[in-house]
Formats: C-alpha cells, sequence, structure tokens
C-alpha cells in the first residue's frame, strides 16, 4: 500500500537507478494542472485573439499550440496556463449564408465530440461570444453561434469587444433586447462591454474596460454550470482564477490554495515512502518526491524552472533538510544510491519526519514565490542569485 502510494505520486519520473526525469516530472506538473477549456465564439476580426491575450497575459494566444481540430474549429492549448481555448473560424466568409450549414455542423461536431468524450479536461466549460461593437450590427451567425451553444448546454457570456463607450450604448441596448427574445433564459443577462488594450485619441487616452466583469461573468458561468459536478466545477473555477491576469489578488491567492494542495499530496507519498518496510531505500524515493513537489509547485506559479537553475535550487532547498546530497544526485539522474550518503540518508527516516520535513519545505517553498510575485506582471520573478532564493528560504523554514 505504502509503495504504491509514491509509486503513483511519482509515476514513470522516477527510476531507483537513473533517478529523476526533470522532462517527465514537468510533463507530469502540467497535465496534473486544473483545466479550463473556452470556446471562442465569433468572427475573424472582432477582436477574440485581443481580448485572450488581455485577459490570460500578453500575446498567449501567438505562443500557444494550435491544432486544427476541423478546418472550422482551432484548439489551442497553453499547457503552463491549463488553458485550451476552442476557436471558431470561417464564420465571416462572404458565402457563409450559402454555407452556413454545413459550416455549424462541423463546429459542433468538434465541440459535441469534446463535450460526449466524458473527459473534463477535453470538455468545453465555458463560452465567450464575441461582437464588435463598432459593427452596429448582430449578425445571423452571431444568433446561429448562440443556437448551437445553448444546444450543447455549453454557459455563454456575450462580450462586446471595441466598446464605443458612450457612442455604443444604443447598439448595446437594441444587441441585449433582441439576443434575449431568442436567448434571454439561457443568457441571463451576461452581457459584457470590452475594451481589450488602451489606445490614444484626440490627445488623451481610450482606457482598458470591462475585463474585470468578464472575469466576474465568466465565474459566474463556471459556478452554475449543471453538466459538472461541484468538485468539478470548483477546478474549472480555480483554473480560471490562477490562469487570469486581471485580478492579481485573486490569481495569487488561488496560485497558493493549489500550491498548498499540491505540498499536502507530496507530503502524504513522502510519508509512505518513509514507512517502505524496504530498507535503505526511503531516503532517495524522498528526495524525488521532494524534488517533484518543488517542480509541481513552480507550475501552479506558473514558474518555469531549467534544468541548471532547478538542480542548484533543488539541491539548496533539500539541503536544509539534510538531503542535499541525495537531491542533487537524484535531479542530475546520476544516482548510484550508496549506504551513508548525507546525514539523513545514512539512516532510515521515518513515515512522520518524511510528512513533516515535506510539508515543511513545501510551504517555506510557496513563500519564497509568494514573496517575489510581481502583482503588475502577474509573474513569479526570481533573483538571478541561488544564495539570496535560498536564504529566504531558510528563513520561511525555520519560522
Amino acid at each position: 500500500m505504502a509503495q504504491a502510494a509514491y509509486n503513483d505520486y511519482l509515476g514513470d519520473s522516477y527510476d531507483p537507478e537513473k533517478g529523476l526525469d526533470i522532462e517527465k516530472v514537468k510533463k507530469k506538473a502540467q497535465r496534473e494542472k486544473d483545466k479550463l477549456n473556452i470556446v471562442l465564439m465569433g468572427a475573424t476580426g472582432v477582436g477574440k485573439s485581443s481580448l485572450v491575450n488581455a485577459v490570460f497575459g500578453t500575446n498567449i494566444v501567438e505562443t500557444g499550440d494550435g491544432k486544427p481540430k476541423t478546418q472550422e474549429l482551432k484548439k489551442i492549448v497553453i499547457p503552463e496556463k491549463g488553458l485550451t481555448l476552442w476557436d471558431t473560424k470561417g464564420i465571416e466568409a462572404k458565402d457563409y449564408q450559402a454555407t452556413n450549414q454545413q459550416l455549424l455542423g462541423n463546429i459542433e461536431d468538434g465541440i459535441r465530440q469534446a463535450c460526449e468524450s466524458g473527459n473534463d479536461d477535453e470538455m468545453p466549460h465555458v463560452a465567450w461570444l464575441c461582437i464588435k461593437e463598432s459593427s452596429s450590427r448582430v449578425e445571423g451567425r452571431e444568433f446561429d453561434l448562440l443556437q448551437m451553444a445553448e444546444k450543447l448546454s455549453i454557459p455563454t457570456v456575450v462580450v462586446f469587444t471595441d466598446t464605443q463607450f458612450e457612442k455604443g450604448d444604443n447598439f448595446f441596448a437594441e444587441a441585449k433586447k433582441v439576443i434575449d427574445e431568442k436567448h434571454r433564459d439561457f443568457i441571463a443577462g451576461r452581457y459584457v462591454r470590452v475594451n481589450s488594450a488602451s489606445y490614444p485619441l484626440f490627445g488623451t487616452t481610450v482606457p482598458v474596460a470591462g475585463l474585470d466583469k468578464l472575469l466576474e461573468m465568466t465565474e459566474q458561468c463556471l459556478q452554475e454550470s449543471k453538466r459538472f459536478s461541484a468538485a468539478q466545477r470548483k477546478k474549472h473555477l480555480d483554473a480560471l482564477l490562477k490562469a487570469q491576469a486581471v485580478d492579481m489578488e485573486k490569481k495569487l491567492a488561488r496560485m497558493i490554495d493549489g500550491a498548498k494542495t499540491k505540498v499536502h499530496v507530496a507530503a502524504a507519498a513522502a510519508g509512505a515512502a518513509g514507512a517502505s518496510p524496504i530498507p535503505m531505500t526511503d531516503a532517495p524515493i524522498i528526495a524525488g518526491i521532494q524534488s517533484t513537489m518543488i517542480y509541481t509547485v513552480s507550475s501552479e506559479f506558473e514558474l518555469e524552472l531549467d534544468k541548471s537553475i532547478g538542480t542548484s535550487l533543488i539541491a539548496g532547498l533539500l539541503g536544509v533538510t539534510g538531503m542535499a546530497q541525495v537531491g542533487r544526485a537524484i535531479v542530475s539522474n546520476l544516482l548510484k544510491f550508496i549506504p551513508g550518503v548525507g546525514s539523513v540518508a545514512g539512516g532510515a527516516i521515518s513515515g512522520t519526519t518524511a510528512f513533516a520535513l515535506t510539508e515543511a519545505l513545501g510551504h517555506a517553498y510557496i513563500q519564497v514565490l509568494a514573496h517575489y510575485f510581481n502583482k503588475q506582471t502577474g509573474k513569479v520573478e526570481l533573483p538571478d542569485s541561488t544564495d539570496a532564493i535560498l536564504a529566504m528560504f531558510k528563513a520561511y523554514f525555520k519560522k
């Protein structure tokens, strides 16, 4: 039972002879992140990319891994954020009216396959229908997309991009009226006007607007979705709040909460390893678990540790627990277990001690990352000096 617990935690990333495979650890951490899948509905040119970049961070659409699901549906995966975007394509074509049934059918089939997969990580969780406010009209294609979303039970926010502020008040009121005539219960008042980026106009600057309200309405959609269980809805909401770049206080709080959960899971695995009846094997396994935990917590904070920095940092962090030599060997994939390595590694580590050390290590590391979290950029910005990071870590660890 104990061996199964820590084997499940490490997966195939750890080998007793070769040590820890860092690339597998990183991929495992990304796979296990909370996931959020958003369907982006609207024609090309309505500002979908600008909207996504404004909500989730600069240029994430351009850096995402785009894979055509069908000719009319593009799936964009941003693994470091646990975010997947389903972008509808082709509905702005001049011959849309002549081909709309086939076009919408293809889009719907692609989304329906995901809905029926039964895999929560693949299913769409929420949709944004984007209408360019400066176009001053709601097209038939927008109604078609809304009908599709309602049929597939995907909660939807109607987003008016490129808001014209007072100039667009009349169109906004009229658009809500005509949409409510057909979809009042489905939309349930979820309309928002957004300006994704500031821009100069006649000697003044037009500000970013509406992103906080869009975030709030998306939260509402995820909380009220009837397709998913309460536990699934919480995961979707956590994924949204960790991935977004609109409310930095919410972002940091959810990152910390998520990281604490990861630490507790790692501590349980380390405790199981400490309770292992096989002598002289617990120290390298525990060091592997703690090293994995550091990468997993870093992933919760969207922090990428390259191998050289990660190796020296982990060796330093584990040094506080008396496992520095074992940790360095494991992370460097050079482990040849020799009894007597390090003051702790030379003897058995009890399950209780392993659990407590791993918890303390993880929570101190979370505090370090939270300290270096920049609320302006939404990123953890570590100093170049590993010594400075370790000094702060030791201060937190001793508390």
